[in-house]
Parts: C-alpha cells; structure tokens; sequence
C-alpha cells in the first residue's frame, strides 16, 4: 500500500475567509501547495478537498509581512453549470463559463482590464 495514493480519510475542515463566511465541509485534502515568492515576498498556502457528497472545496491564504488575505470556495458541478459559493455570494455559471473565469484570474493584470467593474477589489480583513 502506497500512502501516496490511498485518498485521505474525511474529515471535518473549517476554510478561514475574510471575504465572507467560512467554508465549512467533511471532507479529503486531495492537494495542497505552499509556494514564497521572494520578488514579493508574498507565502501562499492552497488546499484543495473532495467532499464526500462530490464538491470541491478549495482555500488559499496569501500573507506577507503583518498583512494576510484569506479567500475559501466550495464549488458543485452538476451537469453544465457549476455552483460557486464563496461564503458571501452563491452564483450558479456554465462549466465554459467557469473555465474561461478562471483562465483570467490567472492572468490577473489582464483579467481586471477584461473584467473591469465585474471584479470587487479591496484589502484583506485582518483579525488580531
């Protein structure tokens, strides 16, 4: 048996957000990544679960400094639209949709142009 590959057991997980209610799920981590950028000096932590009814759960924190933003999504795809919750709106979009959304939040100086008003931008809530 390869513990690599054996998928985790699940377990309650509470994702921190300073951007609306926490995500709160039973779940398995099936990734997670810790990446410093040391031209900015920014750490970012992602996790990504599987629940155990199918949803994907997904958190990322980015500090640096005294300074922290932490953002959570649970995302539930059904058929050809997927059904975002990031703890303070619920939206449902087409899968393309969805992708193509994504494809520009990792271009996120191009996305803010495409986007424009559609994206909401301000600091993170820190708490003490």
């Amino acid at each position: 048996m390869n513990p690599t590959t054996e998928p985790a057991t699940p377990r309650p997980v509470t994702l921190p957000n300073d951007f609306g209610a926490p995500i709160g799920v039973t779940a398995s981590m099936v990734a997670e990544d810790i990446h410093f950028s040391t031209t900015s000096g920014v750490l970012t932590v992602e996790k990504l679960y599987h629940t155990i009814d199918g949803k994907t759960a997904y958190g990322i924190i980015a500090a640096s400094g005294d300074s922290r933003e932490r953002r959570a999504y649970l995302l539930d795809e059904r058929g050809d639209t997927v059904i975002a919750d990031n703890g303070n709106f619920v939206v449902e979009l087409d899968v393309s949709a969805m992708r193509e959304f994504l494809t520009m939040a990792l271009q996120a100086d191009d996305a803010v142009k495409t986007v424009g008003e559609h994206i909401q931008m301000r600091p993170a809530v820190n708490e003490d």
